[in-house]
């Protein structure tokens, strides 16, 4: 599909959904010296609830300015089933950030202009932008989760303040459970906490057990709910192709690491290879199926595929099993085999079968 010459390119692509993916993918073709036009149903920027964290790695193709940082956090707290693994720091860094901030900070550095409240139709692929109709045939489809093709959980959490007890504010806290193959987490929000919960359950039902996790929890039976949020997170790997020739990015792509949930690095990376790409006159798929993030995020989807059809016991085992370090490659999306076999070596040999199969050896 891609086989034209850089010297045929548009002098502007147009990138439809300000989020991650769309900002992500408006840098890199601004950066090649073309007009980005970003195409935004909302009235502004970071509609959709997260958790806004964004660890600190090599493959985030810009820096994160200090005035959008609401906490830094330097350790992690992990928990199966209530149960306390481990509290690791030293080698872990990443931030919660305000989203919406930070996307406006990215476009500032671009020559995009954006239109809000435009519309899409994404079987025509035509668009209204101010009164003028386009046919919009070359750029990026960032539309979010609508537009995703594979599996999703629901996430429900609250925007607690008030009286927080002794929470850690340079911590994020991780709650397994093994019964809806979710977690509960505990993220610091400025002055503020986020405590949520994600798993194989509806809205409903969610929402009860955060009601209920958080009842049993000392330092935050006092704190008063400053806003009450939900959504749902694409987890069913990736669903790479096109929209009206318009290649998907983002969550629309299902760039979310399916065991975590963490979207917003995910989307601006794939964003950002996408646009760079297009701008270079290469083909973005070929580029995005490269990418390293994207063989990490198969490799959860297989991992969550295969603990679906695990016992709740086994489940609770294979995640003790893990040394810290072990859980922030898979978590991260630096998983490597070898890294996982030193670590098992001494392990029940079942933990290391496990293992290898999920991986398809």
């Amino acid at each position: 599909m891609f086989n034209f010459e850089v010297s045929s390119l548009p002098d502007r692509f147009y990138i439809i959904g300000g989020g991650p993916g769309g900002v992500g993918a408006a840098y890199a073709i601004s950066k090649a010296g073309f007009k980005p036009v970003i195409i935004e149903v909302h009235d502004r920027l970071a509609v959709k609830p997260c958790g806004r964290g964004v660890p600190v790695t090599s493959d985030i193709p810009f820096g994160i300015p200090k005035s959008i940082v609401l906490n830094k956090i330097s350790y992690v707290k992990l928990y199966v089933d209530r149960l306390k693994l481990f509290k690791a720091g030293g080698w872990l860094n990443g931030f919660i950030i305000d989203k919406r901030e930070f996307l406006e900070h990215i476009l500032s550095e671009t020559r995009a202009d954006i239109y809000y409240r435009a519309r899409y139709n994404h079987k025509s692929g035509v668009a209204r932008l101010g009164g003028e109709t386009i046919d919009v045939r070359r750029g990026v489809f960032s539309g979010g989760f609508p537009y995703y093709e594979g599996e999703r959980i629901p996430v429900v959490q609250y925007i607690l303040g008030g009286s927080l007890g002794d929470v850690e504010m340079d911590t994020i806290e991780i709650y397994f459970d093994t019964e809806i193959l979710g977690y509960y987490y505990v993220f610091p929000h400025g002055d503020n906490v986020e405590v949520g919960v994600g798993g194989f359950r509806d809205h409903n039902t969610l929402w009860k057990l955060l009601d209920k996790f958080i009842s049993k929890d000392s330092r935050l039976k006092n704190s008063i709910v400053v806003e009450r949020e939900a959504a749902v997170v694409s987890i069913g790997g990736l669903r790479l192709g096109y929209i009206n020739g318009l290649v998907k990015v983002g969550e629309a792509a299902g760039y979310v690491l399916p065991l975590t949930g963490e979207g917003i690095r995910p989307s601006i990376i794939s964003g950002y290879i996408a646009g760079e790409a297009l701008a270079k006159g290469l083909d973005p798929i070929r580029e995005l199926r490269r990418l390293r993030l994207s063989e990490a995020i198969s490799i959860q989807r297989r991992l969550l595929e295969w603990a679906k059809r695990l016992s709740v016991e086994e489940r609770r085992r294979l995640i003790s099993t893990l040394t810290p370090q072990a859980h922030a490659e898979i978590a991260l999306g630096y998983f490597r085999l070898h890294k996982l076999v030193q670590n098992l070596i001494f392990k029940p040999l079942t933990m290391v079968k496990i293992l290898t199969k999920i991986i398809g050896l």
